[in-house]
């Protein structure tokens, strides 16, 4: 997914100023499943505007700046139709604990165990605002029905890879505090241990 089809199903839902996608939408329900700051997407909204898919009115308002809203063309609407109907192949790990994992042969256990630690307590933060969202969207009035399905649908993806890994990295600091990785202290038999099995 790009934060530019992102951009444009938000606008698809109602014409909107680049304030209110970050403050009401990339900060707020779509916070969980994907980010982008706010010169992102002022960036992304004027490539959009470039390519033709979305269009700029600015709205004057009485006492406060003006403000700009963005809309979907007719073309903007068929590229992000066009974008929803098409297969996603599954995205490309880049993730820096596994390189950490991959080449941590000579971190010792207690600093390997710390930074494992860490990053479990920020899979488990993540997994208690997914299911915070879930709630919310489960409460959220005004969707229609497969809006709604969908969109809970989505967050609970989220919520089962989030709790996977809180899973996959418990097993890991078990194992490594039981001696299961080969070298450790507390490997005593100097055997080969599955790691995380």
């Amino acid at each position: 997914m790009s934060l530019e089809h992102a951009i444009l199903g938000l606008l698809d839902e109602r014409p909107r100023s680049g304030y209110e996608l970050k403050t009401q939408c990339f900060d707020g329900p779509l916070h969980p499943l994907w980010t982008a700051d706010q010169a992102q997407i002022y960036r992304t909204l004027e490539r959009l505007k470039r390519a033709g898919l979305v269009t700029a009115t600015r709205k004057r308002r009485s006492g406060r700046p003006d403000r700009r809203l963005y809309e979907l063309t007719p073309a903007g609407n068929v590229a992000l139709e066009r974008w929803l109907a098409t297969p996603e192949e599954p995205p490309i790990i880049r993730d820096p604990l596994l390189l950490k994992l991959y080449f941590g042969e000579h971190t010792d256990d207690e600093d390997l165990l710390a930074v494992l630690r860490r990053c479990r307590d920020e899979y488990q933060r993540r997994l208690n605002e997914l299911r915070d969202t879930s709630a919310r969207l489960a409460a959220e009035r005004g969707l229609t029905d497969r809006a709604a399905v969908l969109r809970q649908t989505s967050v609970d993806g989220a919520v089962v890879r989030a709790r996977a890994t809180v899973d996959w990295l418990d097993d890991c600091i078990d194992a490594i505090r039981a001696g299961a990785l080969p070298g450790s202290q507390r490997d005593e038999t100097g055997q080969r241990h599955l790691f995380g099995s």
